[in-house]
């Protein structure tokens, strides 16, 4: 084992033992979290030479969570990951930058949660690096400013935000949300409010947001209902000093009584800051995030079906309909126990080759095991 290893090491066990003192010096204290390993094969569709072109990519990852309850109004939230990766994975699936100074060379070591959670009696505050989302849409998020939208992936775990979270409870439906996360300078910081309530049975939120930095703000609506259906409405009006564009999302959901139920979601997404032209894609923007698409018109679609209690697969579609190309994604996920998920599956390119989804040419295999305690 090498210095770097050896060091990175000890880092890991170091932040077991804090959390450990930290649950012995607190008696309502849960420690819990999760160890995963995702490996990936990536397969050039166009190659000559299989072995020679096929790339590995691999990483692992442990997460502890610390929940501790000093008082009945006070909690203190920490989430520390330990990452490794191997081959061409250098951060996973692109949602974490792998670059910061937390780098200790084989594994790297991130603080994602630290922050506490104060109960008022009229107000609760978060105050610290936490998880912050706005909106209601699954995949697209239009206006939450602070995390990647990962179309592989919609629901994994996004990195946490510095920041502070006011939550005021206005009578049984209604609220007011309150979020202000500082930068080097006030002037380039993130804020936003948001004031929810309930109307004729629909779920509604208007939201401003302000990003100085890019010296935008964003005008945003959310409607959330159940009638027969599951469905949704994002929307956003984004306002620069030199253009105005606008984006939508529309979503529904629906169980079918198939068996055990059959799970049908599909989410609709416009953007009018996308480009229509194919040629004019500029794909630096996605490796720095500054965009998360490229063109204007997109159409995420998943079916999901539990066989039994331990195993399940799902078929999901994604689809970039302003240039022909989309994602056609099977998978198959055994539950071994309670606690230990082992999920397979292919994320295969098609359509024009001009396209978002298929410039690459690639198949994408991938094998999951996930082991919660």
């Amino acid at each position: 084992m090498n210095n770097r290893f050896s060091v990175a090491t000890k880092l890991m066990l170091a932040g077991c033992l804090i959390l450990s003192s930290m649950q012995t010096a607190i008696a309502d204290t849960d420690i819990f979290g999760y160890f995963e390993n995702r490996f990936f094969l990536v397969q050039p569709l166009t190659q000559q030479t299989p072995r020679e072109d096929t790339k590995l990519g691999d990483y692992n990852r442990l997460r502890l969570k610390l929940k501790a309850s000093p008082s009945e109004k006070v909690v203190v939230n920490v989430a520390l990951d330990f990452y490794s990766f191997h081959g061409i994975m250098t951060s996973p699936l692109g949602t974490y930058d792998s670059s910061g100074d937390t780098s200790t060379g084989p594994v790297e070591i991130n603080l994602d949660r630290a922050y506490i959670d104060l109960y008022f009696k009229h107000f609760d505050l978060s105050i610290g690096k936490q998880r912050i989302a706005l909106g209601v849409s699954y995949v697209w998020a239009p206006l939450d400013i602070f995390n990647r939208v990962n179309i592989l992936e919609p629901k994994e775990e996004k990195p946490g935000a510095n920041a502070l979270k006011l939550y005021v409870p206005l009578g049984v439906s209604s609220a007011l949300t309150v979020i202000f996360s500082p930068e080097e300078d006030f002037g380039s910081s993130r804020s936003g409010v948001r004031g929810q309530t309930q109307f004729l049975g629909i779920d509604l939120g208007l939201t401003y947001i302000r990003w100085g930095e890019r010296d935008l703000s964003v005008y945003g609506i959310d409607l959330r209902g159940e009638n027969l259906i599951g469905w949704w409405v994002e929307g956003g009006y984004f306002v620069y000093p030199w253009k105005k564009d606008k984006k939508i999302v529309f979503g529904f959901d629906y169980t079918f009584p198939v068996g055990n139920g059959l799970y049908w979601l599909n989410e609709y997404f416009y953007d009018s800051s996308g480009e229509k032209d194919p040629a004019r894609y500029d794909y630096n923007l996605l490796l720095k995030g500054d965009r998360f698409t490229l063109g204007q018109q997109y159409f995420f679609s998943t079916l999901s079906y539990g066989f039994s209690d331990f195993l399940s697969a799902s078929f999901s579609y994604i689809a970039n309909w302003g240039d022909g190309s989309y994602y056609v994604s099977p998978s198959v996920k055994y539950d071994i126990t309670q606690n230990i998920g082992l999920t397979s599956g292919v994320y295969v390119p098609l359509g024009k080759d001009t396209g978002e989804f298929n410039s690459n040419k690639s198949n994408v295999f991938f094998i999951w095991i996930k082991v919660n305690f």
